[in-house]
């Protein structure tokens, strides 16, 4: 029996390659498969973006480290800028309808997902927005939502406490960037690892001041990626990133030093990318402390240094001297008074507000206490700690002692309020409108207040600004509020800086960077 078996095996196997063998067809079987597998195109070799960026201080996941989510293509608002005009325009949303003053009916994609395959509908935005409200006083504090209801699955209807013309450009702000709320209770704090956004790349690994790596997203509602991996490498210092991208272990050098821009020109196989100034550098002084609490010693602080100095011999003449708060191409203010330079004055302000040289060692004195600034900074901004420096000297004209102290961390550092004044670099225009910088920065209380400024003008004028249904009254109202802030000192403005980037000619698709340096890595660029 068992010899038949093996007779009638062999023979079925002889006639099943004489058909074959002839031109004859036979059911599939295993080895067209096979065959199928040997003459298969192999998969193009992975494409890998390398970026060298400045900082990574925060989780993307947290309403604080939205700013990252966008900038690092993980994650979008139902709003965003246009790269044209800096105004307000649909992104996840498709639309917005002002119902009455204090109602709005947001309209939204239908083919979104989230990272993890969800569908986003209103519910989920809805459960978004409540989740960053919780979690963050500014997005309260900037939205006044007095309730959300799902009107259907692809639209969303805001009520706020007071009205809110602007609200489509307020929902573009970083700390309203869209997560999978249901997605971040269950995960708890692992969610801050990896978090679950509707952007063009999805994260893979994340370590804090480290390294994010991220990967396409293959469900994505927009162009498709044209990278398969971005891997953000943390340097701090910007003649690291500057080395790294010379060496070609980056291919774009986020932020670099200014004169750092010459040199990548000079190389064959590198080009700079600019953006025009919506930014400002300026120095915080703290309201909280003596002499500081002193308009005239603030006032002789704004008007003793020279930014021109700062503009030639540390941005190399890439950069606007500042005259107030909100470079132009955010708040354009024709009759704006800014502080120029006027040695003799700043000395004269000093002395009326007490002070003298009594030992004459060129440093003044009040009450046996010389006039001494402890000046915070940070390197993740290259150019600020030379403009320290520079700083430095012009107050020394003026018998101002400036110390010099550098952290990583500067608004931790300056949330602990031990320090005098503090360099600063913050874009002005995160929703489009001057509103939520004047919220954030120059309000009472304001989330990025940190030297403690408080003026009651402001804070009007500012609640004024929001409220303003007519974009022309709001933006007067704006420049109200600029020249007040300029004339009590609450910060000391200083440059409006242009944004460079450093890319190698292997990187396409960024030939003309955001204005908006939030706007950064999206699903064009690629690599040749």
């Amino acid at each position: 029996m068992k010899r038949f078996n093996i007779f009638f095996g062999l023979s079925l196997l002889t006639l099943i390659l004489v058909i074959v063998a002839c031109g004859g067809s036979a059911e599939p079987t295993a080895i067209q498969p096979l065959q199928a597998q040997a003459t298969a195109t192999p998969k193009a070799e992975e494409t890998t973006l390398r970026v060298g960026t400045p900082f990574l201080s925060r989780s993307p996941a947290t309403p604080r480290g939205g700013f990252g989510a966008i900038r690092f293509g993980i994650g979008e608002t139902l709003f965003k800028l246009s790269k044209d005009n800096l105004k307000s325009e649909p992104w996840l949303a498709t639309g917005a309808q002002r119902l009455d003053d204090k109602t709005w009916e947001i309209s939204l994609r239908q083919d979104v997902k989230f990272h993890n395959g969800a569908v986003m509908d209103a519910a989920a935005v809805k459960a978004s927005l409540e989740r960053a409200i919780t979690e963050s006083g500014s997005a309260k504090a900037l939205l006044d939502i007095a309730r959300m209801e799902v009107k259907d699955s692809l639209t969303l209807t805001i009520v706020t406490n007071e009205p809110s013309p602007i609200l489509p450009g307020l929902l573009s702000g970083t700390t309203t960037t869209i997560v999978d709320a249901a997605a971040a209770a269950a995960m708890g704090d692992a969610f801050l690892e990896k978090p679950v956004m509707t952007g063009p790349f999805k994260v893979e690994k994340f370590q804090l001041d480290k390294e994010l790596v991220v990967t396409r997203h293959d469900e994505y509602w927009g162009p498709p990626p044209q990278l398969d991996r971005v891997k953000f490498i943390i340097l701090s210092d910007g003649n690291s990133r500057l080395l790294a991208l010379q060496s070609g272990d980056i291919d774009i050098a986020d932020y670099i030093p200014s004169e750092g821009v010459t040199v990548v020109q000079s190389a064959p196989d590198l080009e700079v990318r600019s953006a025009a100034p919506v930014s400002l550098e300026f120095m915080y002084l703290n309201h909280r402390r003596e002499p500081w609490q002193d308009a005239k010693v603030r006032q002789a602080i704004a008007i003793a240094i020279n930014r021109e100095a700062l503009v030639e011999a540390v941005l190399q003449g890439r950069a606007t001297g500042a005259n107030g708060p909100f470079p132009p191409a955010v708040l354009e203010c024709d009759q704006l008074r800014g502080h120029t330079l006027d040695i003799a004055q700043a000395k004269q302000l000093l002395a009326e507000a007490g002070y003298q040289d009594t030992d004459g060692d060129g440093i003044l004195e009040k009450d046996g206490q010389i006039l001494t600034l402890d000046l915070l900074t940070y390197p993740q901004r290259p150019e600020l700690t030379p403009m320290a420096e520079t700083i430095q000297a012009s107050l020394k004209t003026v018998g101002i002692k400036v110390s010099i102290r550098v952290t990583e961390g500067i608004d931790g550092a300056l949330e602990q309020g031990d320090w005098d004044g503090g360099m600063y670099f913050n874009n002005m225009t995160v929703t489009g409108d001057p509103y939520r910088s004047l919220l954030q920065f120059f309000t009472t209380g304001g989330s990025a207040n940190f030297g403690g400024y408080s003026s009651p003008q402001v804070d009007e004028l500012t609640r004024q600004v929001g409220q303003a249904t007519d974009r022309q009254a709001r933006e007067q109202l704006a420049c109200e509020a600029s020249q007040a802030i300029i004339d009590e000192v609450a910060v000391v403005p200083l440059l409006y800086p242009n944004f460079n980037y450093g890319i190698s000619n292997e990187v396409v698709g960024f030939d003309q960077p955001h204005p908006f340096w939030l706007y950064f890595i999206d699903s064009n660029i690629g690599k040749r």
